[in-house]
């Protein structure tokens, strides 16, 4: 979803200022916020510190909707009624929601910083990870920075080419010419003819074919780049730019110990607002009012109906559509018309860690046509033996 916004210009960089500094309230104003996920808990501690009167209705037993992590004793019942029992060894998690804090989120960079939740690099781009196409290279995976290097060496020898045989005059001066021949040759780690080839250059970007080391036979012998019509038709390119984007370019981050110390950190400060295990099943505006009402969430015992002067609403589409409402009919349009793309994840634990024993990656991703789409190594507890 994230990166479908990101595609439509839907998502930014985060506008924020500084700390929110909201006016006072007029006296006993009061605020009933839907959802106890981060997006609802904001704002009740934003307008409770503002001194109005806030309180949330949250589904779940706990808060922090989408922003949840799963450890070792843990159970989740999922939509189609399957119960997930989690066998995790201790410290060990997966978040099944948002895993990463991009560099630009400033506010949530800050409530991490007041709230007192740790946070820790999170590992994007990882050189030693592998690339994967079922229908390249014989559908053995190959590592990134032997693509990333080999792409950039052989556009870089193109371009170097353009600029020898004078095509690109037009668009650059003779002096910007001799430049832009010096920065393509580091930046594709040409040769002195300007080609992209088997050799030192190459090698130190791309990996040895044998790596240099001490001692009569530490000379390193260089390894043999891709072919470029072999990377074009690999596609194994596409995959080159997911940490370019401006989300996700370094640094980023996660909070130590699971995704859910952000919502444990919200809890802590608006948990006592919170009523949970509260089903929103009715929605309705009562003059110059909002009212919602609610039934336990396992379905054992009476309606109870909140009203406040202002109701603020973070339920997702696809759970507001089956609440009773009287919203217009345009709004219960949109609500009614969007859909979600399906997701799935998973979280497995070995006895060991065998990409970063055997393969020598530690964090990052690697990207597959398989349907999973990518693999994520842990970037925590490096060099950790697993669990017994």
């Amino acid at each position: 979803m994230y990166s479908a916004m990101g595609a439509m210009g839907l998502s930014q960089a985060s506008p924020w200022k500084g700390r929110l500094k909201l006016e006072a309230d007029p006296k006993g104003t009061s605020v009933l916020v839907l959802g106890g996920g981060l997006a609802g808990m904001t704002a009740a501690f934003e307008l409770r510190n503002a001194g109005y009167s806030v309180k949330i209705l949250e589904y779940r037993e706990k808060a922090g909707g989408r922003c949840w992590t799963l450890r070792g004793g843990d159970k989740y019942t999922e939509l189609g009624g399957f119960t997930q029992e989690v066998k995790f060894a201790e410290g060990n998690y997966i978040n099944p929601g948002p895993w990463r804090i991009p560099s630009d989120h400033f506010a949530v960079l800050d409530y991490c910083k007041r709230f007192g939740v740790k946070l820790e690099p999170f590992i994007q781009v990882n050189y030693n990870a592998y690339l994967h196409n079922t229908e390249a290279f014989d559908g053995q995976p190959q590592r990134f920075k032997e693509i990333s290097t080999d792409f950039r060496g052989h556009v870089a020898e193109l371009l170097a080419k353009c600029v020898d045989q004078k095509a690109l005059d037009t668009a650059v001066t003779e002096e910007d010419a001799k430049l832009l021949l010096n920065a393509l040759k580091r930046y594709g780690a040409l040769n002195e003819q300007y080609e992209y080839v088997k050799g030192e250059n190459s090698s130190s970007y791309r990996g040895w074919f044998k790596p240099e080391g001490g001692g009569a036979s530490g000379k390193p012998e260089p390894s043999e780049p891709h072919p470029l019509s072999v990377i074009l038709q690999s596609k194994l390119w596409r995959s080159l730019t997911a940490g370019d984007d401006l989300h996700m370019q370094s640094t980023i981050f996660q909070p130590v110990g699971g995704m859910d110390m952000i919502a444990k950190g919200f809890e802590k400060q608006v948990g006592d607002v919170i009523t949970y295990n509260a089903k929103v099943i009715r929605i309705r505006h009562e003059g110059d009012k909002v009212s919602a009402t609610w039934v336990p969430s396992n379905g054992e015992g009476p309606e109870t109906t909140e009203t406040a002067d202002y109701c603020i609403c973070t339920i997702p589409f696809s759970v507001l559509g089956q609440v009773d409402h009287d919203f217009s009919a345009r709004t219960k349009g949109i609500i009614d018309g969007m859909y979600y793309e399906s997701a799935f994840k998973v979280g497995l634990e070995f006895k060991r860690r065998f990409w970063e024993q055997d393969e020598h990656i530690y964090g990052g991703i690697s990207y597959t046509n398989l349907p999973i789409t990518l693999i994520s190594y842990p970037s925590t507890n490096f060099f950790s033996d697993g669990p017994r």
